[in-house]
């Protein structure tokens, strides 16, 4: 298998798994009567930082140490071996591309039929905050949110969309670098 098909099937694999912790949650929260808006935003935000950053550079890693080891068995020479600038490829496009449908399809969710998980997050963050605030600051909190204005912020407009990708760029580059680094030249 070459290493444009291994690509596509981690990156896909990726995009796959994403989409379903991230809809999985959804049906969960909204066939569910006992979680709170709260309790979908904390379980969101759990996800994002602890199960999804892991399961990004985990993917990244063994993607690039498979391609790695395939090239390690077949290498005539030093020169052969996986190079930091095919490693670093590897690794960005395995992120890039699963984190980009990600992204996509989560966007367009939202923008389409998913007002009710986009208010419970809006809400849910309310909440949260409110509930991590002596009571003069909950109460500035809870008398915003009577505001028009802020309750219509659109989460997941085109300015938060391209603003998330490309912290998750610098997010997917800074990684790749590293495992590139470690897994360059590599023999087994």
């Amino acid at each position: 298998m070459n290493t444009i098909n291994k690509v596509l099937r981690s990156a896909f694999t990726l995009a796959g798994i994403t989409l379903v912790l991230f809809f999985g949650l959804y049906i969960v929260y909204s066939t569910n009567g006992s979680i709170t808006q709260k309790d979908y935003y904390v379980y969101t935000m759990m996800i994002c930082c602890f199960g999804l950053i892991p399961l990004f550079a985990g993917f990244c890693f063994f993607t690039m140490l498979n391609v790695s080891k395939a090239k390690a068995k077949v290498s005539k020479s030093y020169e052969d071996l996986m190079t930091f600038k095919e490693g670093f490829k590897i690794g960005f496009y395995v992120m890039f591309i699963a984190g980009f449908i990600s992204l996509a399809v989560i966007f367009i969710f939202f923008n389409t039929t998913g007002i009710l998980a986009q208010d419970a997050l809006r809400n849910g963050i309310l909440d949260t905050f409110m509930s991590n605030m002596d009571a003069e600051q909950a109460a500035v909190i809870e008398q915003s949110r009577k505001e028009p204005e802020i309750m219509k912020v659109n989460l997941f407009s085109f300015k938060y969309f391209f603003g998330c990708l490309s912290m998750f760029l610098s997010f997917y580059m800074a990684v790749s670098a590293m495992f590139a680094q470690f897994l360059k030249k590599r023999v087994y």
